[in-house]
């Protein structure tokens, strides 16, 4: 019997089950509405919390950026080379001379400089290794010999680190400090000490004004100690000793929402404090009230919602799912997640369409994905055929030449040089190291220069970790030969042609230099859009940039030309646009 309803209802169409459901629910709106104050009402707490700590994390935070920028203002004067060079000189001084007292003034405009290029503090105090300070900006509170001590515990305990006092209720000041180590000839002599101090009542009350709404009182401690408040009301709570969170406690005779946040930096803990009563009052007792009397209606028609609610969602619930999945591409699980038989209504006959449109759709993905690879490899292998080093005669010549004057020592370095540039261009491999490609250029200027002599002067400049870099067959090569070509061919003078390659962690920069004849302006822009075709068969710019781009998504190609500094041809690669595929399904040739 339970089947066959069960059944007749999933076969019935969407309008009529949800006038079904709507009938149901007329019956089920008050304990919906009753349900849904209740919800709201108990997670405001929650919500006054996070709304809380969001306050308390903007001061935490602000105090935070304060601390940091003393640690990076007392460490840009402890490195700072200007500054130990004075104070090197300070301390080889007798300070008893006029000498001394000269160049401990001297040092006053170097921290001014500093101080104010930081805009966060007001003072800055310098005590060299016999006691005697400077003192920049507004006026220095003395910290009291205590904390002085304290301080110069924690500076010795680690040579040369920030340390950093808190606040307390007697001294309402952050106390910063470092020691200045002597770095320039690596000694680490200690040359002297920076202090700065932070007004905590200063930071926090600027803070406070800067806001449009004024926030809850505040309170900031220093474990047990009281350092700050923001109103006249006196602190009478207590604290647990956990790292954030809120508690709702009696203070004056009044229940209070109190919220806590503790920084990571400085160990201090803000607080907040809302009146507990005003908030919560009235809302606590019309949230009991109507709970109690929508308790009933929702235990009774609360199962048979819940029923009905599943037999129509469950369907949309799995095509859903199902949609998710083919988001990520997978097809096959999409598919699977679909049932068999769905029902007669307009959700089974969409999740058959569903189903079909898949099938389709995953056949239609393969076959183009199959086409792109071939398409890809085509492409390539025209590229390819494009490499045909035009140089070959000239260097047979200059090795037939070589023979006759009885050369063999430059004829045998020759031979081998010019078998490693043509193991390189018929290599079926598509791709190679930079590092592979620097020594092929190294082979071929070893035989330019067998032939020029003295008209070029080639300088090959090569560092980093070429071997982890990636790059098409002949990509220096072309930009060598094309320097010699437009260079040292068409002139008598001697000319000088660098190439560098330069790998970083993240970059790699290669670029050919030389100091011939500028370009001319309107060529030079061809040449930058790639329209000067190349002569012979040469592999020109172009065909260098498509290669590049198979491998790499965006690269930098600049051409610059003056009549100063000769013509260079740049190529800038960053790793994180390789694309995904170099090199799988390739072999480098290394």
């Amino acid at each position: 019997m339970l089947t066959r309803l069960k059944k007749r209802f999933l076969d019935l169409p969407i309008s009529q089950k949800f006038v079904s459901i709507f009938a149901v629910m007329t019956l089920l709106s008050c304990a919906v509405m009753v349900g849904a104050l209740h919800l709201g009402l108990s997670v405001f707490e929650e919500k006054l919390y996070e709304k809380s700590l969001q306050e308390l994390d903007f001061f935490v935070q602000s105090i935070d950026d304060d601390l940091q920028q003393m640690d990076v203002l007392t460490r840009s004067i402890a490195v700072d080379t200007t500054i130990q060079s004075q104070l090197a000189q300070l301390t080889a001084a007798d300070p008893e001379t006029a000498q001394y007292y000269y160049l401990l003034t001297g040092v006053r405009p170097l921290l001014l400089e500093k101080l104010y290029m930081s805009g966060q503090a007001d003072a800055l105090q310098f005590v060299d290794l016999n006691g005697n300070a400077i003192v920049v900006g507004q006026s220095f509170p003395d910290p009291g010999e205590e904390r002085r001590i304290q301080l110069a515990d924690a500076l010795n305990r680690t040579p040369g680190s920030f340390a950093l006092l808190p606040p307390d209720a007697d001294y309402p000041y952050f106390i910063c400090g470092r020691d200045v180590l002597r770095s320039q000839n690596m000694s680490m002599q200690r040359l002297g000490t920076v202090l700065v101090t932070v007004d905590i009542e200063k930071l926090l009350n600027n803070q406070i004004d800067a806001l449009s709404n004024k926030p809850s009182e505040l309170y900031l401690y220093n474990k047990e100690a009281l350092v700050y408040q923001s109103g006249e009301t006196a602190a009478d709570f207590t604290l647990p000793d956990t790292r954030q969170g809120y508690a709702v406690q009696t203070m004056n005779g009044q229940k209070v929402f109190v919220c806590w946040l503790t920084s990571g930096v400085s160990g201090l803990r803000l607080c907040s404090v809302f009146n507990y009563s005003e908030i919560y009052g009235q809302t606590t007792r019309a949230r009991w009230a109507l709970l109690l009397g929508g308790c009933a209606i929702l235990v009774l028609f609360g199962w048979v919602m819940l029923r009905m609610a599943r037999l129509v969602t469950r369907p949309v619930h799995t095509l859903s799912e199902a949609v998710k999945s083919v988001e990520g591409g997978d097809f096959t699980t999409a598919r699977a997640m679909l049932p068999n038989t769905p029902a007669a209504d307009e959700i089974g006959t969409l999740t058959r369409d569903v189903d079909a449109m898949l099938g389709q759709i995953d056949t239609l993905i393969h076959e183009n994905y199959e086409k792109q690879l071939l398409l890809q490899d085509t492409r390539y292998k025209m590229l390819q055929a494009q490499i045909n080093p035009h140089f070959l005669y000239n260097t047979l010549s200059t090795l037939s030449w070589l023979v006759r004057a009885g050369k063999n020592e430059d004829a045998g370095r020759l031979i081998i040089n010019l078998g490693d540039m043509l193991r390189a261009a018929l290599s079926p491999k598509q791709n190679t190291t930079a590092a592979a490609d620097v020594q092929l250029v190294r082979s071929y200027i070893e035989i330019q220069q067998l032939r020029y002599k003295r008209r070029a002067v080639f300088t090959l400049d090569a560092d980093g970790a070429l071997e982890s870099w990636y790059l098409p067959h002949f990509t220096l090569q072309p930009l060598v030969e094309n320097a010699i070509k437009y260079g040292v061919e068409e002139s008598e003078d001697v000319y000088e042609i660098t190439v560098t390659a330069h790998a970083e962690a993240d970059t790699l920069l290669l670029a050919v230099h030389n100091t011939g004849t500028p370009i001319d302006t309107a060529r030079l822009a061809e040449i930058r859009n790639f329209t000067v075709k190349p002569q012979g068969h040469g592999i020109g710019l172009k065909n260098i940039y498509e290669r590049l781009s198979m491998l790499y998504k965006t690269f930098a190609f600049t051409v610059d030309s003056t009549e100063t500094d000769g013509t260079t041809v740049q190529i800038l690669l960053n790793r994180q646009d390789a694309k995904e595929e170099q090199p799988h399904g390739e072999t480098a040739d290394r």
